[in-house]
Parts: C-alpha cells; structure tokens; sequence
C-alpha cells in the first residue's frame, strides 16, 4: 500500500501537467447554482481560478456533481496546463454524456480557438449561443471571430480581385460563411457567378440576397429569368408576382408574365392544376392541390380515409382526401370542403403551421433560417386570435410582409403566396 501511495500521486501529478501554481488566462465559466451545494467542486474551482490545478483535480475527484460535470471540470484542468488533447477529450466525454453541457462546450469552444482553428470555434459558440443566448461573454467570442474572419477574408478578396479570380471567389465565400447576414458579400458572389455564366451557382446566393433583402428588384429579376433557365416555372412566376407587386401594371412584367405561361404550358400536369398558376386568388380547392402536389413525398395515409361529400368531380379530389386526413386542412362537421371558398392570409398561415407540424411529427427536420428579430406587422394586432403563429411564420420567412411591412390578414391568397411559402417549407428540409 506504500508503495502504491506515491505512484498514485506521480501518476496525478503527470496527468494534471505538474503542481507548479500555472496562469489562468482564459474563461472559466461561473457555478451553476446547483453545482454550488458541492463544497468539493466549489473547492475545485476557487483552486483553478488560483492556478493549483493539481489541488483542483483533487477536489473535483472527491465530489459528487454529475459525471458530465466532473468531466467538463478535468477538461479545465488539462486546460490550464495547455494540455489540449487530454482537455479536448474529457469536454468530448461530458457532452456525449450530455450534449447541452455548456460548461464542455464553452471549453472545446475556446480549444478551437487556441489553436487557430477559427472556423470550428465560430461553429462552436454558435452552437452554444442557441442554447444560451443570453451569455454575455458567448455573444462577445462569437461576434469577435465573426468580425476577425469577415474582415480577414474580404481583405484577401480585395488583394486577388484583379490577380487571381479562384483565390477572390474561395475568399468571398469564406468570408460569407462567416457572415451570411451580410448581403453586399452574398451579392458579390452571386454577381460573379451570373457575370461567369456558372447560373446554377449564383442562383442560391441570389436567393439568399432576396431572403434578407425582400423588395431588391433587379435580384428579383435575375432570379425569375434564373428560374426560367432551369425550368421552374413555377418560381418565374412567383418572383415575377412579387415584382408586380411593387411595380403594379408594369407592361415589361407583364409581357415577361405572359412568355412564362408557355413554360407552364410544358409541365407535365393537368390542364386545371396549371390555370392555378395564372389566378389573382386561390380556393380551397386549389390550395389542398398545390401542397399535395409539392409534398406528396413527405404525406402518408395510414388510417381509414376522411369522407368528404362535395368533392366528387374535382381534379384535386385525392389531394383532398390525403391532407384532411392528415389534418393540414380540415373539412367542415357535415364533411363538406367547401372547396370553391377563398381562404385569406390569415387562415392560410393556420394551414401551413399545420403542414410544418404534420411534417415535424413524422420525422422531418425543418432548419429555417430565421431574421435576426422578428418583423413585426404593422396591421396585425397582438389580440389576433393566431398572432403567435403568424409571427413565427414572419420570422422563419416563410411568409413575407409586403412593401409596407403590412401582413393583410384578410387578403385573399395569391398563388404566387402559395407557392412561395411552399417552396420555402420544402427547402427547409433537411436529411
């Protein structure tokens, strides 16, 4: 047992680097309130802060907080010591034991960024500020490496601009990586691209422009011709919509409005589902048809079909059946549809909270990408009866405000709305 005394205290020593006192020069996050009822691991982190990091270990040891927790706590103990690869692994250990440990992930957080690996740090605390989004000092990490890396990029940009187009492009888009809220750096990359004819790959930057800057004409435009090239006509004719919006009557949307009905034309559908396309307003009918259109992969039917009575004859009568069956839309207690009805916007947003709950129960990921405050309404009250939802839905972009920033809860529904926020729930998706 003597003997053993002193190779359990050698094999201490080598493990927590050695009991010279050693600088913290790095964050430790605070006590969590329930962690603080543990004199020991109290202990240990007063220990740490002095830089006894080998009484630290000790002490941590001897308490009895959760394994994640003391896990978490080795891992700052390597930490100071610079010991990376043992402090990496025992923050790895503490969130496979609980992914929503901040404690670890704060600390392989700050092991990325010692070691220069600014992209994976950047990804890491903005990991931990969706779980923490009030943490001061995660915020402060966060939007440091963001700015560091932008400016960083773009400078490189700027330098190989005229020297080395492969250089400027791979810097412009390392430095939107970064910053993906910045649309100038997005623009630039899709304007490069449309400019190189590579269409294909300037499309989705052109569509992530649109998503922070809704009413930007001239990317409406390249978008609708964009779509036309590669055959969504359906989306030509969405973006063109939104064009006319803001400038009603224009005779060249118009004309260009008018081209695009030959594409419809060619799409291998029924003659009734492609005059939908070419509405001012959508019934109920037509609506139950375009969301069984666009996510009849994703709707499956497994019990005993809703019966519906008035629907006998219509082009979009499966359709019908699927979703109410589902609940995305609901027949009425005598079981009629009332097909022929307009829904406004108001009760359309109802339908696809339904649609992206229906789609999220039956294990679909749905990753939004949401506006960095939530746009506000200016003729939606608070006592709205789906306030709520309609906001998330404004959040998420999945519907948009018009050029007034007015929602038009009692405005009849637009295919063009339809379509748009149909595609946005489909490219949300994820494997």
């Amino acid at each position: 047992m003597k003997a053993f005394l002193p190779a359990l205290l050698i094999i201490v020593t080598i493990a927590c680097g050695g009991i010279r006192p050693v600088q913290i020069d790095f964050h430790l996050p605070a006590i969590q309130r329930n962690d603080a009822t543990d004199d020991y691991f109290l202990q240990g982190w007063e220990q740490l802060q002095e830089g006894d990091s080998n009484a630290a270990y000790k002490s941590f040891q001897l308490s009895d907080v959760s394994m994640d927790k003391k896990q978490a706590a080795f891992g700052y103990v390597f930490l100071a010591r610079r010991k990376f690869s043992a402090a990496a692994d025992q923050f790895a250990a503490a969130m496979a034991t609980n992914p929503d440990n901040i404690e670890a992930g704060m600390g392989m957080a700050m092991i990325h960024e010692f070691e220069g690996h600014a992209a994976e740090a950047y990804q890491a605390y903005g990991n931990l500020l969706v779980k923490a989004p009030e943490d001061a000092w995660i915020k402060l990490k966060y939007e440091s490496i963001r700015s560091n890396a932008t400016q960083e990029f773009l400078l490189e940009a700027e330098n190989a601009k005229s020297t080395d187009k492969q250089k400027y492009i791979q810097a412009l888009e390392k430095a939107a990586w970064f910053s993906p809220d910045v649309t100038s750096i997005t623009l630039q990359i899709a304007d490069y691209y449309y400019a190189e004819n590579e269409w294909q790959r300037s499309l989705p930057y052109y569509e992530a422009v649109l998503e922070k800057d809704v009413h930007n004409e001239a990317v409406m435009l390249k978008l609708a011709a964009l779509y036309e090239k590669k055959g969504k006509f359906d989306m030509a004719l969405v973006t063109l919509d939104r064009l006319l919006e803001l400038k009603p009557g224009d005779p060249f949307l118009e004309s260009e409005k008018k081209r695009i009905r030959e594409g419809i034309q060619e799409m291998n559908l029924p003659e009734k589902f492609k005059k939908i396309f070419f509405k001012t307003e959508i019934n109920r009918e037509e609506l139950a048809a375009l969301i069984g259109y666009y996510f009849e992969p994703f709707i499956t039917i497994e019990r005993s079909p809703e019966i519906i009575t008035d629907i006998d004859g219509s082009f979009a009568r499966e359709y019908i059946i699927k979703i109410c069956t589902v609940g995305i839309m609901n027949a009425r207690p005598d079981h009629s549809f009332d097909r022929f009805s307009n829904p406004d916007r108001a009760t359309f947003a109802v339908i696809l909270n339904a649609l992206i709950q229906y789609l999220g129960q039956n294990g679909n990921r749905l990753n939004f990408n949401p506006l960095p405050s939530t746009s506000l309404a200016t003729d939606l009250s608070p006592l709205h009866k789906n306030y709520e939802l309609i906001n998330y839905l404004l959040h998420a972009q999945v519907l948009p405000l018009d050029a007034e920033n007015k929602f038009n809860p009692t405005r009849a529904v637009s295919p063009a709305d339809v379509i748009y926020a149909l595609k946005k729930i489909l490219n949300s998706i994820t494997e």
